[in-house]
């Protein structure tokens, strides 16, 4: 009598892009909005918000400049360049954890760990503004525009968290020095703040450094957002931060796609 072999199993398939997405954008939303995690994304720019209000407040006021106007665009991209050098560090954990390891021999869409983790950020970066908003509305900080402009507001700033986002991936998944990944994320926050148009005018900094000043992507967001929130969202204060996001995501969207096949390989 013949015996039979056993049939081969059958190849587990990936449910789909849309669940695979869904679960793991739920285990970084879990990490990221943990309490431990909000400190950053909500209490800190609020603490900055207010450190600059103490330092800043009397001084603009002499000068005839709405703190609430001028400042909160500041410190809205300020708290979301920290969403992205936080987003950096985290994809930096799970490489070190052995997380894409693991995936790698899972039945996962190759595109759902990056799209999970932008869906994050976005969430993130919409909390943080809104909670900033909300604070700097007792400072005088309004939505002259209506509701568009404050939609608009709202786009430009998770767009340029995206964006961002896209940056500090490629050099989360890159650099596998801890060390050397906090200099290259931190190191430049600082000199790409100042060096803009979020606390001084560039018509007051030094002419040889002026046009630096006017064509940074951190000048250029921060004039975006003033602009849609003062009643002023002109073509040529909004089109140059909508450049910016959109060439620093196609750009740094397919270093970081590179950067995931090289990990995940």
């Amino acid at each position: 009598m013949t015996s039979l072999a056993p049939a081969p199993p059958a190849p587990v398939s990936s449910p789909g892009l849309v669940h695979d997405v869904q679960v793991l954008a739920e285990r970084d939303f879990r990490r990221s909005f943990s309490r431990g995690a909000l400190v950053g994304t909500v209490l800190e720019p609020l603490v900055f918000f207010g450190i600059f209000y103490a330092t800043f407040s009397r001084m603009l006021d002499a000068k005839d400049i709405d703190y609430g106007r001028f400042v909160t665009p500041t410190i809205v991209v300020q708290a979301l360049m920290f969403v992205a050098i936080s987003s950096a560090m985290s994809l930096a954990a799970d490489r070190g954890s052995g997380l894409f390891s693991r995936l790698r021999t899972m039945p996962i869409a190759g595109s759902a760990l990056g799209t999970a983790r932008l869906l994050v950020v976005a969430a993130e970066a919409l909390t943080s503004t809104v909670v900033i908003c909300l604070v700097a509305h007792l400072a005088g900080f309004r939505f002259h525009a209506g509701v568009a402009a404050a939609g608009g507001f709202l786009l430009v700033a998770v767009a340029f968290t995206v964006a961002l986002a896209a940056v500090t991936a490629t050099l989360g998944l890159t650099l596998r020095n801890p060390e050397s990944l906090a200099a290259a994320l931190y190191l430049p926050y600082l000199p790409l703040l100042v060096v803009s148009t979020g606390f001084v005018p560039a018509a007051l900094f030094p002419g040889w450094l002026r046009p630096v000043v006017r064509n940074s992507p951190v000048s250029a967001v921060i004039d975006a957002l003033r602009a849609l929130s003062t009643g002023d969202p002109t073509s040529g204060r909004i089109v140059p931060a909508v450049l910016w996001c959109a060439g620093l995501a196609l750009f740094f969207g397919w270093t970081t796609a590179r950067a995931f096949r090289k990990v995940t390989q």
